[in-house]
C-alpha cells in the first residue's frame, strides 16, 4: 500500500447482508403457514456465504441489516458451524422499523435478541 497511512493496520468486516426472504412472516396472505424457505436452506446459503468470507481473510463478520430473528438466528448458526472455535469475531445488526421498536418482521429488540443463540464462550 503505497498511501500516506499504510503503516497503519486495517481491519476487513466480511458482510453477511439480508436476504429478501423472511423465516418468521408468510409471504403469502392466504396461507400464514406457509414459507418461502426453510431455516435449513437459509442456513446453508449462509455457510456459503461465511466460508467464502473466512477464507478470502476477512478480520470478523458482520451479520447486517437483519429484519428478523430468525433469519438472524440462521446467519448465526452458519457461523457456529462453518468457525465452531470462535476464532472469527461477529456483529449483528438489526433494523428498527420505527419508534415502534420492533423489527420488520414485528420483533421488539429483546424477543430478537432471545431468538438469537449464545455465543459459545
Amino acid at each position: 500500500m503505497d498511501r500516506p497511512h499504510a503503516a497503519r493496520p486495517r481491519f476487513v468486516a466480511g458482510s453477511i447482508g439480508p436476504t429478501n426472504k423472511t423465516l418468521s412472516i408468510s409471504p403469502d396472505v392466504g396461507n400464514p403457514a406457509f414459507r418461502a424457505l426453510t431455516f435449513d436452506q437459509l442456513r446453508d446459503a449462509y455457510v456459503e456465504q461465511v466460508r467464502g468470507l473466512i477464507d478470502g481473510g476477512c478480520d470478523c463478520l458482520l451479520v447486517e441489516t437483519i429484519f428478523d430473528g430468525l433469519n438472524a438466528k440462521a446467519a448465526l448458526v452458519a457461523i457456529r458451524d462453518v468457525d465452531p472455535d470462535d476464532r472469527v469475531p461477529v456483529m449483528l445488526s438489526a433494523t428498527v422499523a420505527d419508534r415502534s421498536g420492533r423489527t420488520l418482521a414485528g420483533q421488539t429488540i429483546d424477543a430478537f435478541w432471545c431468538r438469537s443463540p449464545t455465543p459459545t464462550r
